[in-house]
């Protein structure tokens, strides 16, 4: 029988997908629109499609993110999601390949959670299911003997120090892009009455967000008046945004503090020399890694291809198994 060896970024932002010999071959928004018919649930669409569809066409569809914070928060709706996502991978063939994947998490979940990852995996047709945290994928992507990893994705943050022996210490906490946006809509609602979409957030931290202080950029919004509900437009600045998210930069400071202090003395050194590893979409926020190294006393490096870094680690392990049996220190066939 054909095999199909996958790498898969379980992200609560998107899916991305890794295939032995090609490269990363899938990245989708981890969404699904779900239409219930009497007891059958049945895919509309599934990925950014899903994250595009026009809710006027909905119907008596939904919107599911099934996955939040990196957790599975329903097992049958992502499992829905993953089989679309499979089925879009697989070959126009009579017969359907065995499918073997290497599938990256956060090093915080539960062994309740991870076994629904793997419920998840099965139930979209994966036989063959290895869990990797995802630091150890971005050790594997950094082909490094060591070092502190920071990955900022959509639900988490991800803070680790690895060796080759795997993971020394590591703490997941939920600061993501998601979170920052949340707080930038908590924000304006406090301080100017206005009341902004999530949409609007994002795009916001994407054309001024910054935590440069002299950074003087700024951009009009529109949102809704929280005393009388009239439509409002206001200016809003790189600086709004830099006291809308500043707590929660602080929190992941602390938290790679915090590591850093559990981190053995011989790690620790060799931290030292060699600085921190940020990946992740939110580590592209202009001014977050000079500020980072300025708090932390250390260099910062951003990954080369920061935002697929978790995958294409995903795939250097998929690729060489033996790499991947030391990390996980354990036989894997």
């Amino acid at each position: 029988m054909a095999l199909m060896e996958l790498a898969v970024d379980f992200g609560s932002s998107y899916i991305t997908v890794y295939k032995r010999g090609e490269g990363i071959v899938l990245k989708e928004a981890s969404v699904v629109v779900i239409n219930s018919h009497k007891k059958k649930r049945e895919v509309v669409e599934a990925g950014n499609a899903a994250k595009n569809y026009i809710r006027a066409a909905m119907g008596n569809a939904r919107e599911v993110y099934p996955i939040r914070e990196g957790v599975v928060v329903s097992v049958e709706d992502a499992s829905l999601m993953m089989s679309e996502f499979i089925k879009r991978l697989l070959p126009d063939k009579l017969f359907r390949p065995q499918i073997r994947a290497v599938v990256m998490i956060s090093s915080g979940l539960t062994l309740v959670e991870r076994r629904d990852v793997e419920t998840v995996m099965l139930n979209a047709g994966v036989k063959d299911i290895v869990l990797v945290e995802s630091p150890l994928a971005l050790l594997a992507y950094t082909n490094s003997v060591g070092g502190l990893f920071l990955d900022i994705g959509g639900g988490t943050a991800e803070v680790a120090s690895v060796t080759q022996n795997g993971i020394s210490s590591a703490c997941s906490v939920n600061i993501g892009g998601a979170m920052l946006n949340s707080k930038i809509v908590d924000y304006f609602v406090e301080n100017y009455g206005l009341k902004i979409g999530d949409y609007t957030a994002e795009k916001l931290k994407i054309d001024v967000g910054s935590l440069y202080d002299n950074d003087l950029s700024a951009t009009e919004i529109s949102g809704r008046d929280v005393l009388d509900g009239t439509p409002r437009s206001m200016e809003a600045s790189a600086k709004d945004v830099r006291r809308a998210i500043s707590k929660s930069v602080d929190a992941i400071v602390e938290v790679v503090e915090n590591v850093l202090n559990m981190t053995p003395p011989e790690l620790a050194g060799e931290i030292g020399k060699k600085g921190i590893f940020i990946s992740g979409g939110t580590s592209e926020l202009p001014g977050l890694i000079d500020y980072l190294g300025v708090r932390l006393c250390l260099p910062v490096t951003q990954l080369k291809d920061y935002d697929n870094a978790v995958t294409l680690g995903g795939g250097v392990l998929l690729e060489d198994g033996k790499m991947l049996n030391t990390l996980l220190n354990m036989k894997i066939d």
